[in-house]
């Protein structure tokens, strides 16, 4: 995983477009249930001893978080009364799909304070992807495990928007990326993914995403 500068304006512009929506339009922790009852539990979930327990798993972990605090923000997970919300949700997200041709929505997520998500490594989507978050203040962190130094990367959000890509292998490329989240402030993130057989356009469209033009 890495960062990629988040510069471009019509970009920025549907991400903003996505906030507005989550922070300010909706309060999707009155409509939305939260993926556990697990607030407040994160650290145990995001340690370094959990990676380990969940490395030692080897396949029997299918890839899929188990444990996790945040609250899914599309639109099967609504359960108001407001008809636009489905409207206003596939807008924003055909937008993005369509400025930058992703092929799919992996998730969109609102975490409170303490929310987390755990260490997996999502050998069951395998993937190149790119993760857009948006954080409050910047208390909060996403981490992977780098295999060929032996060592965990943290890479802290920071205030407002920010974006990563990487890629998800599986079992038989043995390109695993185990990864987790955790936060202290409010956090939202939108993944997107592309085909694993479409390298050269991730990286096109991550130039893009860098583009100010």
């Amino acid at each position: 995983m890495h960062f990629i500068e988040l510069k471009n304006p019509r970009v920025l512009d549907i991400l903003e477009r996505f906030r507005y929506l989550y922070r300010d339009k909706y309060d999707i922790t009155e409509t939305n249930p939260p993926l556990s009852d697990m607030l407040g539990r994160g650290e145990e979930f995001v340690s370094e001893e959990y990676l380990k327990k969940v490395m030692e798993m080897g396949e029997d972990h299918d890839g899929s978080p188990r444990v996790a605090f945040s609250y899914p923000i599309k639109p099967d997970h609504y359960r108001g009364t407001d008809t636009q919300y489905r409207e206003d949700y596939n807008a924003v997200d055909e937008d993005m799909k369509t400025e930058l041709g992703f092929r799919s929505s992996a998730l969109t997520q609102l975490y409170p304070p303490q929310g987390f998500i755990d260490w997996h490594n999502n050998a069951n989507s395998t993937t190149y992807n790119v993760l857009f978050t948006w954080s409050e203040t910047g208390d909060g962190w996403f981490k992977w495990y780098d295999k060929e130094n032996d060592k965990i990367v943290t890479m802290p959000d920071k205030k407002g928007w920010s974006a990563k890509a990487g890629y998800f292998g599986n079992y038989d490329d043995g390109d695993l990326c185990y990864h987790s989240a955790y936060t202290d402030c409010w956090r939202m993130t939108m993944a997107y993914v592309v085909p694993n057989d479409a390298r050269e356009y991730w990286e096109l469209l991550c130039d893009y995403i860098q583009c100010e033009d």
